[in-house]
């Protein structure tokens, strides 16, 4: 069993795995998210200790670049590329119809993927491209999902969201704005950042409050895996960078956190730390490899932001679907 004593906020994924002595033989991960990133890192770690880790992305092409990359350091890594289009509803469906004509079991899910600070813009199924991205492909993904998690619950199955500080930063103590989740009333890349990812942690928490009503033994968890360089920032220009620091609840705050920058492995360790550790508290949001409460919006244990929330997308997802139908 590790110490948590050697676990510091600039331990790698693959430091805490050998800590764990961590054996994932026999166990499937999905991460979404995998060909660059802390998703690829993640995906790379889970694999050197023994998981199978389907590989999904936008298209093939890049599933199987992810998997070139990944074998270089673990040559025998069980991989499968799979396609998914986290802003399109249609392939996520398709995607978990072709996972479950695999047969294999589920035990982690990680839902990593996202995009950041994008200009104004609109999914297939015309949701704002963060929040449709971010939160709720991920909430019709997990849910597509959840027959084959709950299936492994007794064997320790794991829902791991990475969010973001921008749940905190870009975010006022009142929390989620539902009248402005889908930009009807002004579009700010780092406003519908932190509302998309605030959302991550709203539904991390009330799907292990759901786990639990129901006696269903499976951990979700949600985190921060700091300001890691990676190709997230893609969008980030002089125009997205001053409305970043124009929206920040607290400049300093939000500077000392861009500056103390981590690199792709120690940005992954909190996600393969969520995924392995015997440790984790269920419900929890995690930064640096412990339970934060720094970076963790007020509004965080609002029950009713969380429920609301749930159902909204349930509709949003539903009326996206069947456009015949009424959201009322």
């Amino acid at each position: 069993m590790a110490d948590n004593n050697q676990i510091l906020w600039n331990t790698t994924g693959e430091d805490l795995v050998k800590l764990y002595k961590t054996d994932l033989t026999g166990k499937i991960a999905i991460v979404t998210g995998p060909n660059s990133g802390i998703g690829l890192e993640t995906a790379r770690v889970l694999a050197s200790v023994g998981a199978k880790v389907i590989i999904p992305c936008r298209t093939f092409e890049k599933a199987e670049d992810a998997i070139k990359t990944i074998k270089k350091s673990v040559p025998n890594a069980d991989l499968v590329p799979m396609k998914l289009e986290l802003s399109d509803l249609s392939s996520i469906s398709e995607f978990s119809n072709s996972f479950y004509q695999l047969n294999l079991p589920l035990h982690l899910l990680v839902n990593n993927a996202g995009i950041m600070g994008c200009p104004k813009s609109f999914t297939e199924d015309g949701f704002e491209t963060q929040f449709g991205v971010n939160h709720l492909g991920h909430f019709y993904l997990t849910q597509s999902l959840l027959g084959k998690l709950q299936a492994e619950a007794s064997t320790g199955a794991r829902v791991v969201c990475v969010s973001s500080a921008a749940n905190y930063h870009f975010l006022g103590k009142e929390g989620l704005d539902f009248d402005n989740l889908n930009a009807e009333k002004s579009y700010s890349p780092s406003v519908a950042y932190g509302q998309a990812k605030f959302a991550n942690i709203l539904f991390a928490k009330e799907l292990q409050r759901r786990f639990d009503a129901e006696g269903v033994d499976i951990t979700v968890t949600s985190l921060h895996p700091g300001a890691v360089v990676s190709n997230l920032g893609r969008h980030i220009n002089l125009s997205a960078a001053w409305d970043s620091f124009r929206h920040a609840r607290d400049f300093f705050s939000l500077v000392k956190e861009v500056v103390s920058y981590k690199n792709v492995k120690i940005g992954a360790s909190t996600s393969i730390y969520c995924c392995v550790s015997p440790d984790v508290k269920k419900g929890e949001f995690y930064a640096d490899n412990v339970i934060n409460r720094t970076v963790l919006n007020e509004q965080a244990d609002n029950k009713e932001m969380a429920k609301r929330l749930w159902d909204l997308s349930e509709k949003l997802i539903a009326k996206a679907l069947n456009p015949s139908m009424s959201l009322s």
